[in-house]
């Protein structure tokens, strides 16, 4: 791994964290929204400028038909445990076993989103290929 190939991870896995952490307090902890916020757009700005660095350079992300595949799969899977979430989370609701406000509810599937997009993105790549 050549010095360019490990600034673009490393600069993409810091934003992941970022946005994954300002996406939680949202979520959890309501004393500390404008961190919260800076810390989202923070992450946003360093995966914009690190995927236009790349970009320029040539360097960017290599698209084929498995790539493809392997991503649209990663984002359908990650659709429908969302989809699942949003059951379980109004079922939580119809019966008032927990009081959860506008800004958990949205900061969590935000966070699940996100998530379980990469993670299953992320599978599906070290499986090696989507049957």
């Amino acid at each position: 791994m050549d010095k360019r190939e490990r600034y673009t991870r490393t600069a993409y896995s810091l934003a992941v964290l970022l946005i994954t952490a300002g996406v939680a307090m949202v979520a959890f902890l309501e004393d500390h929204q404008e961190m919260a916020i800076s810390l989202i757009n923070i992450g946003g700005v360093m995966i914009f400028v690190t995927f236009i660095r790349a970009k320029r350079s040539g360097d960017g992300p290599v698209k084929d038909e498995r790539t493809v595949r392997i991503g649209s799969y990663g984002l359908s899977y990650s659709w429908f445990v969302t989809l699942i979430l949003l059951a379980v989370l109004f079922w939580i609701d119809y019966f008032e076993l927990v009081q959860f406000t506008v800004d958990q509810i949205l900061g969590l599937l935000i966070l699940v989103m996100a998530v379980t997009a990469k993670g299953f993105q992320w599978y599906l790549f070290r499986k090696g290929d989507v049957e």
